[in-house]
């Protein structure tokens, strides 16, 4: 499945670059979703590198939603060990007991 991600055009965005992390605080929710957009629209690692730049909001950093899209974009990747440990870090975050079982199996699941 594809989708787009309407902005604003900037010299960047026409140029391809991918947006920022700059302006997620003020925007709030919605910038959560743009490394699951980044990664169906460029790959993996594209969405993994906009992951790894929302950990460092101490906002975000205990929220289960993003080491749970790590270890899906790192299975892709098939990097199968740092799957696993992302998929039971968000496992240990949730407090839903059906997400947790959810990521414990896709967990286990992650075997090189």
């Amino acid at each position: 499945m594809r989708f787009m991600v309407i902005t604003k055009a900037t010299a960047d965005s026409e140029a391809g670059v991918l947006p920022g992390t700059e302006d997620f605080g003020r925007r709030g929710r919605r910038h959560r979703r743009r490394p699951a957009a980044a990664g169906m629209a460029f790959g993996p690692e594209a969405g993994l590198a906009l992951l790894d730049q929302l950990m460092a909001f101490p906002a975000l950093r205990n929220y289960h939603l993003l080491p749970s899209a790590r270890g899906d974009f790192l299975a892709r990747l098939g990097r199968h060990a740092e799957a696993r440990a992302e998929f039971e870090r968000a496992a240990s975050l949730t407090r839903n007991e059906r997400e947790r079982t959810l990521l414990l199996d896709r967990a286990a699941a992650c075997v090189p």
